[in-house]
């Protein structure tokens, strides 16, 4: 049982769920809490936030349940993708990490395809109950589609030019929108009916149902994450080609060369950091020392620090640290979403 759930990679499922736990309480709630601020300054500061009486109700408007299903619901799926990418990388893997190989060893085949298919089936499951509940049926697309795309990438799209990463690259974007998408819609329809603020004098505002600002937020935070898993990903096969060319896979540095793959990633990189510039210039939110020593200090330097180390690396053992590196300033990104009610 412990070496299924390493083959699950639990590290990996725990950033997940915070990932959408930080979406739904860093930045949406934070969004809300930063509109009440806002009304206490209208209000010539004079009052204090704990003042202010609120509508039941008032915050994220996904029931608590719910949102630990959609949880659920992605990390088993997740955790579904990782062991059939095991699954179908043993050979390669027995080349690139043979200390690491699970699958055939302590997990017998067998039992890692039954994990995938019960995992993946409790997956969809759980997100279909959330689409039904909350009448956004439409949305049952996405745990199918992350189900469909993680079998195809480990059995082709791995192996192939370019795609394989982008299929990981939309997948790992897809886990903080599909928050934004359940959230933010409810909040339009909840908050019109009726989220009210009432002061102390007796005065009631109703809460704006207009939440544009917001999904330019969560698109902010799902384009940082595709973008940065895009390095990572490269990262990664530059870490595994002797096994990957061995098994007749076609990445980029197999493909296009070491250089070219090591080029992209700076190039990546790059566009990372011209971006959260440009956003800290940009966002008036963004241009308070917090933010700016935040976004220098804890995703800046560890993506320049990852640039280095990738630009450097000619052992398999570098590369790993570079992408570790790219790990951190990911975490960090995602981290910044709990500082939004304080900006």
């Amino acid at each position: 049982m412990l070496a299924l759930i390493k083959l699950a990679r639990p590290l990996n499922l725990l950033i997940m769920a915070l990932t959408m736990a930080l979406i739904r309480y860093g930045l949406v709630g934070g969004y809300l809490e930063r509109g009440l601020q806002q009304l206490i300054a209208e209000q010539g500061g004079s009052l204090t936030r704990a003042e202010l009486v609120l509508s039941p109700g008032f915050g994220p408007q996904l029931p608590l349940h719910l949102f630990a299903l959609l949880v659920l619901s992605v990390v088993l799926i997740g955790a579904a993708g990782n062991i059939i990418n095991d699954y179908f990388d043993t050979r390669i893997d027995r080349i690139n990490r043979p200390s690491t190989v699970i699958v055939g060893r302590t997990v017998k085949r067998r039992v890692a395809m039954v994990a995938h298919m019960v995992l993946s089936g409790l997956g969809l499951l759980c997100g279909a109950i959330v689409a039904w509940r909350t009448g956004q049926l439409p949305l049952l697309i996405i745990p199918a589609f992350a189900i469909g795309a993680l079998w195809t990438y480990s059995t082709t799209f791995k192996r192939q030019l370019i795609i394989g990463n982008g299929t990981v690259a939309t997948l790992t974007a897809l886990v903080p929108l599909t928050t934004g998408l359940y959230e933010i819609p409810a909040m339009q329809r909840d908050f019109a009916a009726h989220a009210t603020v009432r002061l102390p004098d007796g005065q009631r505002f109703e809460m704006e149902a207009n939440f544009t600002d917001l999904w330019w937020w969560v698109l902010g935070f799902a384009a940082f994450a595709f973008l940065s898993s895009l390095v990572r990903e490269l990262q990664k096969d530059m870490a595994d080609v002797k096994g990957d060319e061995a098994h007749g896979c076609r990445t980029v540095p197999i493909v296009w060369g070491m250089r070219w793959a090591k080029a992209l990633v700076l190039v990546y990189i790059a566009a990372l950091i011209l971006g959260l510039l440009a956003l800290h210039m940009l966002v008036p939110a963004l241009r308070g020392n917090l933010a700016y020593w935040y976004i220098q200090l804890g995703i800046i330097a560890p993506l320049l620090l990852s640039a280095g180390f990738t630009f450097n690396a000619a052992q398999r053992e570098e590369h790993v640290r570079a992408g570790s590196l790219l790990k951190v300033a990911m975490v960090m990104g995602v981290g910044f979403a709990a500082l939004i009610r304080f900006l």
